[in-house]
């Protein structure tokens, strides 16, 4: 008698269900592995990842140092940055300049193609000198603001070559300085 007791004692003590198949437990494991899927909830993550960057963005166009491109970061960059926007440069006419030199060859004949090319091979020379006459002057800015023993950092050439390059308007961070009138 004692023997049926413990039985139905332990029958009524149990967790009072039964015990779920493998294929149930299975079931119950499986998750997303992107999140939610519903229509809307992508939509509502598309539309907060698009506010970030249109706000990272914006911070970048200003000139936030936490947003900007790892070339334009930096105290350096920021003084070569004021070097370059703050003058009129050659280096800012050599697309335009190049462009035109391209309509022009391929409209004129041979004979002349040499001369246009030699015209175009003078300024990029002239161009890298300016740029090369720009690099040392930031240098010395950036030796008087940090100090003489500051190591300038590598690819400020490169830097003021591509930076001064492009259209004012297309410039990344915004040129904050208006251009010296004489």
């Amino acid at each position: 008698m004692s023997d049926q007791k413990k039985d139905t004692a332990s029958k009524t003590t149990g967790k009072g269900r039964a015990t779920p198949t493998r294929k149930e437990r299975e079931a119950a494991n499986i998750k997303p592995l992107v999140g939610n899927k519903s229509k809307e909830a992508r939509a509502s993550n598309r539309d907060q990842q698009r506010d970030a960057r249109l706000k990272a963005r914006a911070a970048m166009m200003a000139g936030e140092e936490k947003y900007l491109l790892p070339r334009d970061q930096g105290p350096q960059r920021k003084i070569a940055r004021e070097v370059i926007d703050g003058r009129y440069t050659l280096i800012e006419g050599l697309m335009p300049l190049m462009v035109v030199f391209l309509v022009v060859t391929s409209i004129t004949p041979a004979a002349a193609n040499n001369i246009i090319t030699l015209v175009m091979i003078i300024a990029l020379v002239v161009v890298s000198m300016e740029a090369t006459i720009m690099n040392r002057m930031i240098v010395t800015r950036i030796k008087e603001k940090m100090g003489a023993t500051t190591k300038v950092r590598k690819g400020t050439w490169f830097y003021v070559f591509t930076r001064g390059m492009q259209p004012r308007p297309l410039r990344i961070p915004k040129p904050l300085p208006r251009r010296k009138t004489k």
